[in-house]
C-alpha cells in the first residue's frame, strides 16, 4: 500500500513537472486584455516622455515585462482580427484600410477567434467591453456569435464620448448611435464619458465573476481615437485642467484622453485584486497601432522619434510597446527586446490553458520568451501587402523593406513633442509611479522589492535612440523600394536600398512568396440602407433587419 502510495506521489510529482517544463502554469489564468485605440508610443510616460504622466500602465510594465519590440497592424480593423485570429491581414482579407459602418462586410465567420479557442480548451468565460470594429451587417458578425458571453459597447470604429453617436467622417455624413449591451441598443449611459462608462462595464464584469470558471475579459477602449471629424478630441473638463501646463490646447485635450485610459488601468488591476482574481491572472496592455499626429482623425498624438503614424508601414505606425504582468511570470521587472507580433497572443494564451490551435496561423507561442526570458522563435514580419493602397512592408533578422506608401503626408518624423511642456510630477516621475493604484496593488505579489534606481534603469531602457546617421540617404519608397536596418537604425533614416542590393533583391522575393498565399480583400462598398436614418436612428444589422 505505501509502495503504490509512493508511486502514485512521484508519479504526479513527474507531471507537475512535466507541466512546468512546458512554461505553463498549473491552473488557467484569468486573462485580461486591454487594448488602447490609436494611443501614441511615445505618449506612454515609460518610454521617457515627461509631457502625459501614464503611472498605472508604467507600473504594469515595471511589476511585469515591458515588451519593447511589440508590432502591430497599422489600422484598427486588422489589429484586432490579428489579436483575435492569429493571422496577418493578409490571410484574413483584411489587408486594406478598415471596416466602416457603412460598408456590408466583415471578418470572415469561418474564422476560429481566441475566445472560441479558450472556451474549448478550459470552458473559460468571455467577455468583451468595448469597441469590435470587426463588422456587424449581419448580427453572425458581432461579438455574441463569434464566442463570446457578452459584450458591452460599440459595434463600430469610433464613438463621440459623451453623445455615443458615430458620424461618417465624409459625405453622405451618415449619423447614428451605436451603444449596445450584447445584441440590444442601449441608452443607459447616454452624457457619460465613454472611457469611464467601459471601465465601469469592465470593473463590473470582474465582480461578478464566479471564479469557479476563469475569466477572458476584453477591454476594448476607444480613447483616445477621435471623436468626430468635427469634434475629434473631447474629455471631461476636470481632466483638461490638471494639464495646464501644456501650451497646444488641442494636446492638452488629448493629454486628458490619455489620462483617462491611464485611470482605466489602475480601476481593473484594483477590481482584481479586490476579487483576489489578481493572483492567477494575466493582465496585457497594448494599442491597436500607432498614433495619427496629422490627416483624417488627427489627435495630436506622437509616436517621435520613430517614423510616420497610423496607416503607415513605418515603426511609428506598427511599433507599438506592450505591457504585461501575472505572477506566473518567472523573470519579471525588465524590459524585453525580444520580436513580438500581435498574431502571436492567440497561441501565447491558448497555451496557458494547454490548449490547441490551427497549425495555419501567423503567430508563435512566446510564453518561454515571455516568462522565461528566453529568445524569440519569431525572425519575421510581415506588416502588410496592400494591393489597393499599393504598398508592402516587411521585416526580417534586422532588416526592413518598405516599398509604396498609403500617403507621403504620412512619411516622414511626425508629432514631435515640445520639451517645455513638462509635467510637474515628471520631477519626481519614480515616486508616482511607486503611488499609482496599480503599483500598490502588484507590489505585494512582486519577484522583488523594486526601488526608483530600478524605475530609472528600466525606464531608459525603453528609450528609441536613433542612430548617427541623419537621414544621409533619403527614402522615397513611392518611386524605389527602401531597406533599412531597423535593429541598428530604428527610426528609418538611412535607406541602404543601393549599398545592399542583394538584401533588397531577397526581401522581394520573400515578399513575393507571401503574396502567393494573400486572400483577396474583402472590402465593399457603402450601402446607402446602412443610413440610420431608415433603422430609428441606430447603427445597426440592416442586411438581417431588410430581410425581416
Amino acid at each position: 500500500m505505501e509502495v503504490k502510495l509512493f508511486c502514485g506521489i512521484v508519479t504526479l510529482l513527474l507531471l507537475f513537472d512535466g507541466g512546468l517544463s512546458k512554461g505553463g502554469p498549473k491552473s488557467p489564468p484569468n486573462i485580461i486584455v486591454i487594448m488602447a485605440d490609436d494611443l501614441g508610443s511615445n505618449d506612454m510616460s515609460f518610454r521617457g516622455s515627461n509631457q502625459i504622466p501614464t503611472p498605472n500602465i508604467d507600473a504594469l510594465g515595471y511589476q511585469g515585462v515591458i515588451l519593447n519590440r511589440h508590432y502591430v497592424p497599422a489600422l484598427c480593423s486588422p489589429s484586432r482580427a490579428a489579436l483575435l485570429t492569429g493571422k496577418y491581414p493578409i490571410h484574413t482579407g483584411l489587408q486594406h484600410s478598415v471596416i466602416v459602418s457603412d460598408e456590408p462586410w466583415s471578418l470572415s465567420t469561418r474564422e476560429k477567434l481566441l475566445p472560441q479557442y479558450l472556451k474549448e480548451c478550459a470552458a473559460y468565460r468571455t467577455h468583451m467591453v468595448g469597441k469590435w470594429h470587426l463588422g456587424f451587417a449581419r448580427k453572425r458578425f458581432t461579438p455574441l456569435q463569434r464566442g463570446f458571453d457578452s459584450h458591452f459597447g460599440v459595434w463600430g470604429p469610433g464613438l463621440s464620448y459623451f453623445s455615443h453617436r458615430f458620424v461618417l467622417p465624409w459625405a453622405p455624413w451618415y449619423d447614428g448611435h451605436d451603444m449596445r449591451r450584447n445584441e440590444n441598443v442601449t441608452y443607459e449611459s447616454a452624457g457619460q464619458y465613454l472611457t469611464d462608462v467601459i471601465t465601469d462595464e469592465a470593473v463590473e464584469v470582474i465582480r461578478r465573476h464566479d471564479d469557479k470558471q476563469p475569466l477572458f475579459l476584453a477591454v476594448t477602449h476607444v480613447a483616445p481615437h477621435a471623436a468626430e471629424e468635427t469634434d475629434p478630441l473631447q474629455a471631461p473638463e476636470e481632466e483638461i485642467r490638471q494639464f495646464g501646463y501644456i501650451e497646444d490646447p488641442k494636446r492638452r485635450i488629448y493629454a486628458a484622453m490619455v489620462a483617462s485610459l491611464d485611470k482605466s488601468v489602475g480601476r481593473i488591476v484594483m477590481a482584481l485584486q479586490e476579487t483576489e482574481l489578481l493572483r492567477n491572472s494575466l493582465v496585457l496592455f497594448y494599442s491597436d497601432n500607432g498614433a495619427p499626429s496629422q490627416g483624417l482623425y488627427a489627435t495630436t498624438g506622437s509616436n517621435y522619434p520613430l517614423r510616420g503614424q497610423k496607416a503607415s508601414p513605418w515603426e511609428g505606425g506598427i511599433r507599438q510597446p506592450a505591457v504585461i504582468w501575472s505572477p506566473l511570470i518567472e523573470k519579471r521587472h525588465r524590459v524585453s527586446d525580444e520580436l513580438i507580433y500581435s498574431t502571436d497572443w492567440l497561441p501565447t494564451l491558448v497555451g496557458l490553458c494547454r490548449g490547441d490551435v490551427n497549425s495555419n496561423l501567423d503567430g508563435f507561442d512566446l510564453w518561454r520568451t515571455i516568462s522565461r526570458d528566453k529568445a524569440s522563435p519569431r525572425r519575421e514580419i510581415l506588416h502588410n501587402i496592400d494591393p489597393l493602397g499599393g504598398y508592402s512592408s516587411y521585416y526580417r533578422d534586422g532588416w526592413k523593406y518598405v516599398n509604396g506608401s498609403m500617403a507621403p503626408q504620412f512619411d516622414g518624423w511626425l508629432g514631435r513633442v515640445a520639451g517645455v511642456d513638462k509635467a510637474p510630477a515628471a520631477t519626481a516621475y519614480a515616486e508616482m509611479v511607486m503611488k499609482s493604484p496599480t503599483w500598490r496593488a502588484l507590489a505585494p505579489l512582486a519577484a522583488k522589492r523594486l526601488k526608483v534606481a530600478d524605475i530609472k534603469r528600466l525606464r531608459d531602457r525603453t528609450q528609441i535612440r536613433c542612430s548617427r546617421w541623419f537621414r544621409s540617404n533619403p527614402c522615397d519608397p513611392q518611386n524605389a523600394p527602401c531597406l533599412f536596418h531597423v535593429d541598428t537604425d530604428p527610426c528609418e533614416e538611412n535607406n541602404l536600398a543601393r549599398r545592399f542590393g542583394w538584401k533588397l533583391k531577397q526581401m522581394e522575393e520573400r515578399v513575393k512568396e507571401f503574396q502567393q498565399s494573400a486572400v483577396p480583400p474583402r472590402n465593399r462598398p457603402s450601402d446607402p440602407m446602412s443610413n440610420p436614418v431608415h433603422w430609428n436612428d441606430v447603427w445597426t444589422s440592416w442586411l438581417d433587419e431588410m430581410s425581416v
